[in-house]
């Protein structure tokens, strides 16, 4: 991949952390010239989610300190390296298919996060890289997951095999078709509780109309 060719994206930070990180750097492609799909892309609804956790971890209402976190579907990778970027002791790990590896890698570089962060080849809709998570992460992470129903059972199955008992799951997606959106929510709801998130809860600033956060568990 060829990096020079490639448009950085800065999202600033709003809290305060200990190694002086004041934003989170990424690269896109913007123009399609690596080949590797929507993924190479910063979206928008990242851009939101990413800014919810910087909230409210820079408002006290959200400790990742300990915390692993999985991030599907991450593309650039700017919503995990944003909160591995937040808090100390924290182990992010970032996942998309074998093409995006590379930008991933390289912008995890860029940073300076505070925790552990890595990323790793894992495609949901083939079953056998579910394997490779081998122990339920206490947060997992889905920006713009279900832009195309194509993709919804496979999702919906793979936060099911992935997530334990006090896993929480982060969805935050930009409405784009209701009915097709409505019909994974009610997949979603086989297997788990969720609620949305309110936009008083989200950044004063950072957030739109059109993106929807929801926070998931498990059922009993």
């Amino acid at each position: 991949m060829d990096f020079d060719k490639l448009i950085e994206y800065e999202l600033e930070l709003s809290s305060r952390t200990d190694n002086g990180n004041r934003s989170v750097h990424v690269l896109q492609d913007t123009s399609g010239s690596t080949r590797t799909g929507v993924g190479s892309t910063v979206w928008d609804a990242g851009i939101v989610a990413a800014k919810y956790l910087d909230w409210q971890v820079s408002q006290g209402k959200m400790d990742l300190r300990g915390k692993t976190i999985l991030e599907l579907g991450a593309g650039t990778g700017l919503v995990g390296i944003t909160v591995s970027c937040l808090q100390p002791e924290t182990t992010v790990l970032l996942s998309d298919k074998n093409e995006l590896v590379p930008l991933l890698e390289h912008n995890i570089s860029l940073n300076k996060p505070q925790g552990t962060v890595s990323a790793i080849c894992l495609d949901w809709c083939i079953p056998e890289h579910r394997e490779r998570i081998t122990a339920a992460p206490d947060l997992i992470i889905v920006s713009d997951g279900i832009w195309t129903k194509e993709l919804h059972s496979h999702l919906a199955d793979t936060l099911a095999r992935l997530a334990g008992d006090n896993t929480s799951v982060l969805l935050a997606y930009e409405t784009r078709n209701f009915e097709e959106e409505a019909q994974f929510m009610a997949l979603w709801s086989n297997r788990f509780r969720f609620h949305d998130i309110k936009p008083t809860d989200q950044h004063p600033v950072m957030q739109s109309e059109d993106i929807f956060l929801f926070s998931g568990s498990l059922k009993n």
